[in-house]
């Protein structure tokens, strides 16, 4: 046959190319798909919230309204689920929430501090508790859309702390500690233990184990057919063939599939010894090296048996897009959410407790909650407040 006119053939040249020109079109579908928009496709984020018992005390009782608050403002995005304590660290610790919002048992006490006629101001803290082992893009998107949320309820709680069903207004300085009642902190349920490459070593290692099932049964299928004689062996200008052995697909099929069996223990121990040497934190070694084996079993096992469908070529780009392409996880850094607007009086870590636009009261100290005539007033607000104010109403 002529070599021009089959290197010239349409057949030859015009299939690869195709090929190429599809996957380079399918994988950033793929990647970028689902990462371009993150926020705009975030549906039901699962999320617990934890309503502790309150302490008695004086003051309103806000602890489940504000509860109600979020969950009835989560909307379709994220879907908030009660739970306790201890339903929150099993949810956790199966993964089963992106993270929680925790109301602390002092939650109706230190509002009841803010108010006129406290003796002491304790400024509530409402938590966000984060799944750190979900990685940052799970993260970022957790505070991201439950900060907002949080200072939504935080300013509509302050309005309905300022107006007094009585027609009796707090006095000044109780304005700027009412008017932001409660702060927003976010921490990690279970901070990531150390050498974990904040999260992502676990991404890694994972990458590795299926590159490895999915390249080493691209190797052993090869390897076997040119000791077989069924394709030649080839070494740079070095051609060689070995002579054909009769021997069936499915024959060959199980042989290959004992090779990379056999070989996924000892891949997933030199795995494992790598991580060692490089310091990566492991909980349970015999555990891990035991699931990493049984990874490049079933990816190696599975890879082998596309080759033997499809043959080596459409194989190749059919075990590429289901185990290299659909098989990884993308992690993204973590969203910068908006911090909550603070008092030039004020510092992150404290409130401002006596300035306002409005003159103080004349009987008032600078702190405005201290003196006998500001307490006498302020416990007639309070319990003007929680006799006759309805939390629902916001």
């Amino acid at each position: 046959m002529d070599t021009r006119h089959t290197l010239g053939s349409r057949r030859t040249w015009l299939m690869p190319i195709l090929i190429v020109v599809g996957l380079a079109a399918i994988l950033p579908s793929i990647y970028l798909a689902g990462t371009v928009d993150p926020q705009g496709h975030l549906a039901d984020m699962p999320v617990g919230l934890v309503v502790e018992q309150q302490t008695d005390g004086p003051g309103p009782e806000v602890a489940e309204t504000v509860a109600a608050a979020i969950e009835a403002g989560a909307g379709e995005t994220l879907a908030v689920t009660r739970m306790t304590r201890d339903e929150l660290a099993t949810a956790m610790q199966e993964d089963r929430v992106a993270g929680a919002v925790v109301i602390p048992a002092d939650f109706d006490a230190s509002i009841a501090s803010l108010l006129p006629g406290a003796a002491s101001v304790a400024v509530p803290e409402v938590e966000i508790l984060t799944n750190a082992g979900d990685g940052g893009l799970s993260t970022g998107l957790l505070v991201g859309n439950l900060t907002p949320l949080l200072q939504g309820v935080a300013d509509r709680l302050g309005e309905r702390l300022l107006t007094s069903p009585a027609g009796t207004a707090p006095p000044a300085a109780n304005v700027a500690l009412l008017s932001q009642p409660f702060d927003i902190v976010s921490s990690a349920y279970e901070p990531l233990p150390d050498n974990t490459g904040m999260g992502m070593s676990a991404f890694y290692f994972s990458l590795v184990l299926v590159l490895i099932g999915f390249i080493g049964a691209s190797l052993v299928g090869p390897l076997v057919d040119s000791s077989l004689g069924f394709i030649p062996s080839e070494l740079g200008p070095l051609v060689a063939r070995q002579p054909y052995t009769a021997l069936s697909r499915r024959a060959t099929f199980l042989a290959k599939v004992a090779i990379l069996v056999t070989a996924a223990p000892l891949a997933a121990l030199a795995i494992q010894l790598v991580a060692a040497l490089f310091g990566v934190s492991v909980g349970d070694p015999v555990t891990l090296w035991l699931y990493s084996a049984a990874v490049i079993a079933a990816i190696g096992t599975s890879a082998l048996a596309v080759f033997s469908v499809f043959g080596s070529g459409i194989g190749s780009l059919v075990n590429t897009l289901f185990f290299v392409a659909l098989a990884m996880v993308s992690s993204g850094a973590p969203c910068r959410s908006p911090r909550r607007r603070r008092s030039s009086a004020g510092s992150p870590t404290s409130r401002p407790t006596g300035t306002s636009s409005t003159a103080p009261d004349p009987s008032s100290t600078s702190t405005g909650i201290s003196t006998p005539a500001s307490a006498a007033r302020g416990s007639a607000w309070l319990r003007a407040e929680r006799s006759g104010s309805s939390w629902d109403s916001w």
